[in-house]
């Protein structure tokens, strides 16, 4: 029984290569379902693990190879392939400085430095969907491609951002650690729900406005409510 949480773990890489041969065809939206199924996979693998008492280093080493394809390398390539439409290529390349910081981040995962309870900084999967869903706000027209020195600037400043929380020591919450009871679960039940509800308006593109309010979120908590976790 032992090969079922890493036959998971090959599934999430599997989708991420997947995921890049859709990118080269500029298939969003196979793209998209492959990283959907990344993410179940990359949960199942985890769960699958500690239920047949089989994690061990060999699951955390191949888990975080995974992740590097699906939730490190095929972001940073698809935010390269959306800049360059708008902006000079050798420009668009610092797009994969995200795709460096979620190697650097799952290196110092490997290694025992990302925290107890929660997480310490942006995981990757959520930094993915981060970049997944600005790219389809693009696609969708949600909001206007910036033009000019804008574009710069803006890419710019997306990129930062995206490369910044990965390594930051911003707390994070993690709905695997729910709160018995109180404010911090109430936070968390208005997060969700407000969640659905720019998923039902934005569809895809809603998780450029999702993630960043889970660091708000997740502030809150930290700060102002004090979590008691089940």
């Amino acid at each position: 029984m032992r090969w079922i949480p890493n036959a998971f773990t090959l599934g999430n890489a599997l989708m991420g290569c997947l995921a890049l041969i859709f990118l080269s065809l500029m298939d969003l939206e196979s793209l998209s379902y492959c990283i959907g199924l990344a993410l179940l996979f990359d949960l199942l693998d985890g769960w699958a693990a500690r239920k047949l008492g089989t994690d061990g280093p060999m699951g955390v080493q191949l888990d975080s190879l995974a992740d590097a394809i699906t939730f490190g390398v095929v972001p940073g390539l698809l935010w390269f392939n959306a800049g360059r439409t708008f902006l000079p290529w050798w420009f668009a390349l610092i797009a994969l400085a995200p795709t460096l910081a979620s190697i650097y981040r799952l290196a110092r995962f490997n290694l025992g430095m990302a925290g107890g309870k929660g997480f310490i900084g942006m995981p990757t999967p959520a930094n993915a969907l981060f970049i997944l869903g600005v790219v389809w706000g693009i696609f969708l027209d949600v909001w206007p491609i910036p033009e000019g020195s804008a574009g710069f600037v803006v890419f710019g400043l997306i990129t930062l951002w995206s490369t910044y929380t990965l390594n930051c020591s911003w707390p994070v919450m993690s709905f695997k650690d729910m709160p018995k009871s109180g404010p911090a679960l109430v936070s968390r039940i208005v997060f969700a729900v407000i969640s659905v509800s720019l998923l039902i308006i934005f569809k895809m593109a809603a998780f450029a406005f999702i993630i960043p309010l889970l660091l708000v979120f997740s502030a809150l908590e930290e700060q102002v409510f004090k979590p008691t976790a089940s």
